[in-house]
């Protein structure tokens, strides 16, 4: 589930938060679980740390916190305005920019709202539906009765919308209602900016390879990118199946086969899945995406 953060009540402080950080002293959070994520989102602009020089890991987040973080992750710029949003509070611009995305989709507006964990993760799923797909009509009907909505990203993770979310084995620690906290959002708003700038990164691979190709009577030829983080593999179905993934120049015969997938995959990573496109074959090569 992910969370952003600013600080409780902290108007005014935050409307420089991504000022300038990098020469403050580390003083709470060397020896914190969440160091390495901290460290990322400030670096980042994610997250900020504050005046004092402190990130204050254990401190829980707004909800105001969470649509910056959100905002921040998929660098928006461009919002509309809210009607009867409170005065002078410092993240009206970022709600603005949250409302035009669907962030706030069915969310009352309440900026000081302490967030529980059920909460955060109505936001990330709306945040992320036009990333990666993680809620669907289909999806939606499937599990309103269970009262479930679906999040994927990176993972087959399933959420309560209402009721209760599941907890950990002899533990009540990720209760739908326990409140996030700032290292929680570090975490969080890592993963969800790498992905994000994973898929960015894909589309710019596969669009070099798309180009390349041609077919003639049955013949495939391009060029598979070279990619220092990310590699391409590209799978055949049809009367047989063949993964091919090698770089550079090919020429393949497609003639047996009747389908092409377009993997780009992240390297030695435990998920490394980034972008697919699919294809029929050999009549055409328009893809049809289907962002997993």
């Amino acid at each position: 589930m992910a969370t952003a953060t600013v600080a409780i009540g902290g108007v005014g402080e935050s409307a420089f938060v991504f000022a300038a950080q990098a020469n403050q002293a580390v003083k709470d959070y060397q020896n914190h679980v969440h160091k390495a994520d901290i460290e990322y989102a400030v670096k980042n602009q994610l997250m900020w740390l504050f005046p004092d020089g402190n990130f204050r890991p254990d401190q829980t987040i707004t909800q105001a916190d969470l649509v910056v973080g959100l905002v921040q992750v998929k660098g928006l710029k461009e919002g509309v305005a809210i009607k009867d949003f409170p005065a002078g509070h410092w993240a009206k611009t970022y709600y603005e920019r949250a409302v035009k995305d669907g962030i706030l989709k069915d969310v009352a507006v309440e900026p000081n709202k302490v967030l529980t964990r059920e909460e955060a993760a109505f936001l990330v799923i709306n945040a992320w539906e036009s990333v990666r797909k993680s809620r669907t009509r289909k999806d939606s009907e499937l599990f309103k009765n269970h009262s479930y909505i679906q999040y994927t990203v990176s993972s087959g993770w399933i959420v309560p919308k209402t009721g209760h979310f599941p907890n950990g084995v002899l533990t009540n620690k990720f209760d739908s209602k326990t409140l996030v906290t700032r290292g929680d959002a570090a975490s969080s708003l890592r993963k969800l900016h790498e992905d994000y700038i994973g898929i960015q990164d894909a589309e710019i691979i596969f669009n070099q390879f798309h180009q390349s190709l041609t077919l003639s009577k049955g013949v495939l030829t391009g060029f598979i990118p070279n990619n220092g983080k990310y590699s391409l593999n590209i799978n055949f179905y049809g009367q047989k199946v063949q993964d091919y993934e090698k770089v550079g120049k090919f020429s393949l015969n497609i003639s047996n086969y009747s389908e092409m997938i377009i993997r780009i995959v992240r390297k030695g990573e435990a998920v490394p899945l980034v972008y697919n496109q699919y294809a029929n074959l050999p009549e055409d090569l328009k893809y049809k995406s289907i962002r997993w």
